[in-house]
């Protein structure tokens, strides 16, 4: 993707989806050219410091919790 500076700050949302897909963002300025590029995730928990402390469980919350023989509807 090329652009300049002003397009840079109106469509910056555009030009971050951009760099963080992989594509390679290239500014122009009167400067010169500047290059944006995202770095490539680490691939780390998102858990942080908190890994060891949260245990997952396999807890079906949305199922029902009686069997389909105790719901009789009335009217």
């Amino acid at each position: 993707m090329k652009t300049n500076v002003t397009t840079l700050l109106r469509d910056f949302p555009k030009v971050r989806r951009a760099a963080l897909a992989g594509e390679e963002v290239i500014v122009h300025t009167r400067d010169g050219d500047l290059r944006i590029t995202a770095v490539p995730r680490t691939g780390e928990s998102i858990l942080g410091s908190l890994k060891d402390e949260i245990t997952f469980a396999d807890d079906d919350l949305d199922q029902p919790d009686g069997k389909p023989t105790d719901w009789k509807p009335s009217l």
